[in-house]
């Protein structure tokens, strides 16, 4: 089996990775690369690490040229951003739309286009707890998550007769270096979540691997969440 997990240097990412580290691997990242291959070193994964700016379209379509037949797809990789509405440059939503959306949208239909009819094809998009029910301050973060997540259920209804099962995850407030801040603050999102304490990474790499194990096999279109039951 082949996973191509885009955005593995990051902790969730990392942890995707491990959960299917009995397949070939094609590990993307944008920056870090050589933690991420002593990371594969380490862990005795098996398979490539490719550095692609998903941003940049000529970079994009260079690195999908090479990219052959898949098993599965994980989408993980993403960028912030942070601050009131009113006060955001529009530009910044163009930078998280071509990575979250344009990006997921590209691999998706480069790998569908080329896929022999009878192979079976698993996708799951990480996505956020912010693209359901969205979070202040994160307004553009929000729109592109929500945007995921409109793709997922749309494309499950057109691809499902052609082998291809998509779903998402939203994970809640992990335990990441993304959301490292003070501790007062983590206090009260804890206090706010109902299984009393914060995500970890391990928990969201395994929800992904049970969308694409055989156990999930009728499940797409499928939004799962794992937040602890905070949203």
């Amino acid at each position: 089996m082949t996973t191509l997990i885009t955005g593995a240097s990051g902790a969730i990412g990392r942890a995707v990775a491990l959960s299917f580290r009995d397949d070939e691997l094609i590990l993307h990242a944008y920056a870090n690369t050589e933690a991420l291959e002593a990371f594969v070193k380490t862990e005795g994964l098996s398979g490539q690490v490719v550095t692609c700016d998903l941003g940049d379209d000529q970079a994009l379509d260079a690195w999908l040229a090479t990219v052959g037949a898949v098993d599965r797809i994980i989408h993980v990789a993403g960028n912030h951003a942070y601050g009131l509405l009113v006060d955001a440059d529009i530009t910044e939503l163009d930078r998280l739309y071509r990575v979250h959306v344009r990006a997921m949208v590209r691999l998706v239909q480069h790998v569908v286009g080329q896929k022999a009819y009878d192979r079976p094809l698993d996708i799951v998009i990480v996505s956020s707890v912010w693209g359901e029910v969205g979070a202040a301050g994160e307004v553009m973060y929000s729109t592109v998550k929500a945007a995921q997540l409109g793709f997922v259920k749309a494309f499950a209804r057109e691809a499902g007769p052609f082998n291809v099962r998509i779903n998402a995850v939203t994970p809640g407030w992990i335990e990441t270096p993304m959301n490292d801040t003070v501790e007062e603050t983590k206090q009260d999102v804890r206090d706010e979540i109902p299984l009393g304490r914060l995500g970890h990474v391990t928990e969201v790499a395994e929800t992904i691997r049970f969308l694409c194990s055989p156990s999930a096999s009728y499940v797409t279109g499928t939004v799962l969440r794992v937040d602890g039951g905070w949203q």
